[in-house]
């Protein structure tokens, strides 16, 4: 028998079989409950850190950024787009300019799909929900190459087992990212003229 050294492996496979077996979202929080890892909180009370720590909004999407965070990546061919807020269109969630991606203030995640969210997993975690969250409302770019820079995300951060978080978001993420219905962003496409 194989011995698990790795909690996460473990509990990266056993929500993967709910997803597999179960094909719902809930069944995988039921499973394996999601958590923030003490540090987390602690460095989002600091005065000035970039994010913040909401408990009281729904578990599952509690970390906020409180400052506007931008991505280069030139393996990314994201197209030229602002996400906008649907009951407030003039506020810009997030944007897009060919390579570039701006995640604006108050823009809400919740960290690792599966088990404790940790210090190393932010910057990765926000990027890859950002670019899911924009795909579900009809962005045109592909899911495998949001996948692909989760993956370099998590070796920059040097997240053990980035291959098997890439390999779960691959094989599942489809299932996260349907649409259910209510519109949680608006795509309006933008000129490339524009400049960042």
């Amino acid at each position: 028998m194989i011995r698990l050294h790795n909690r996460r492996v473990f509990l990266l496979f056993i929500g993967l079989s709910a997803v597999l077996f179960g094909g719902c979202r809930q069944l995988v929080n039921d499973v394996l409950p999601k958590s923030i890892a003490p540090e987390v909180v602690q460095q989002a009370r600091k005065p000035g850190s970039w994010y913040s720590h909401l408990p009281e909004r729904d578990p599952h999407f509690c970390l906020r950024t409180e400052t506007s965070l931008k991505w280069h990546d030139p393996k990314l061919k994201l197209g030229y787009w602002k996400g906008l807020h649907p009951e407030s269109p003039h506020r810009v969630l997030m944007e897009a300019k060919g390579d570039t991606l701006i995640v604006h203030r108050h823009y809400v995640w919740d960290g690792c799909t599966v088990g404790e969210t940790k210090m190393r997993d932010l910057l990765a975690t926000l990027r890859h929900d950002a670019l899911y969250h924009a795909l579900k409302e009809g962005a045109d770019f592909s899911r495998r190459q949001v996948d692909l820079a989760f993956w370099r995300d998590q070796e920059r951060a040097d997240v053990g087992f980035a291959w098997l978080n890439y390999l779960c978001v691959r094989l599942f993420g489809g299932f996260y990212n349907r649409s259910q219905g209510e519109k949680t962003m608006l795509i309006e496409p933008t000129p490339k003229e524009d400049t960042l």
